[in-house]
């Protein structure tokens, strides 16, 4: 089994390597997303509300922080939409050559793990070139699961959608969910806005920016919203793949 999915993720990584669109945007994207913002803004001091905690942060490093899960969400879900969506055609001759469906889904599971490292790891050289969090482990782990989340999510999306409407709903969700519902510079958000995806992963992510404890509940959390949703979209890809 092994080595039928180390095959399979050479040549899932062999086709991401053959989509200039999905390697430009590893590049561009973070530098634009989290660099221009952060060029943009002045560097005055705002009060925000982190964990409970009333504290005053640097406008430019509150930008380079909170840009960060925006980046890697929306970059990991573009990955994980296009992974569900380039890998059907190649899934099916597989399945016919004898692969097991379970061999095909952990495969691409390692394959979207390891297209989130890299998208966090561009975002993580942007931001950390803009500012220093006050716990930069935790800060990055908070970075790599709402990474997973989002792109975990786009594996679901691009099983009920083309790749011109996955790729927009990936683009809009996180701005919404993250710059509209997770703000902390902003008013109160509704109740029903902590089931969002990016919730726990972003509150960890700031508390991990700007205040000296590890957010343990708000990482123990966005680690359990991933595995459910990793749990769906496990079923979602074993139903498509698995047919005799």
């Amino acid at each position: 089994m092994q080595r039928r999915v180390t095959t399979v993720l050479s040549m899932g990584a062999r086709e991401f390597s053959r989509t200039p669109l999905l390697l430009a945007l590893l590049v561009f994207l973070p530098v634009y997303i989290i660099g221009v913002f952060v060029w943009l803004v002045s560097d005055t001091a705002v009060p925000a509300t982190i964990d409970g905690v009333r504290v005053s942060v640097s406008m430019s490093a509150f930008a380079a922080a909170f840009m960060t899960p925006v980046a890697v969400a929306i970059l990991s879900g573009i990955v994980g939409l296009f992974l569900v969506q380039s890998s059907r055609a190649a899934d099916d001759r597989l399945r016919l050559a004898g692969y097991r469906a379970s061999e095909l889904v952990v495969a691409r599971v390692g394959l979207l793990a390891v297209g989130t490292v890299v998208a966090a790891t561009a975002s993580l050289a942007v931001a950390l070139f803009a500012f220093s969090p006050e716990t930069v482990a935790a800060f990055a782990l908070a970075t790599v699961l709402c990474g997973l989340t989002y792109g975990v999510l786009g594996v679901i999306v691009g099983t009920v959608l083309d790749r011109l409407a996955g790729v927009y709903v990936m683009l809009f969700a996180p701005m919404v969910d993250v710059l509209m519902f997770q703000n902390p510079l902003a008013t109160d958000s509704p109740a029903w806005t902590a089931a969002l995806p990016g919730h726990f992963a972003t509150d960890a992510l700031v508390g991990a920016a700007f205040t000296a404890g590890v957010p343990l509940d708000d990482l123990a959390a966005a680690s359990g919203y991933l595995l459910v949703l990793l749990g769906v979209s496990v079923l979602t890809f074993y139903r498509t793949t698995a047919v005799e």
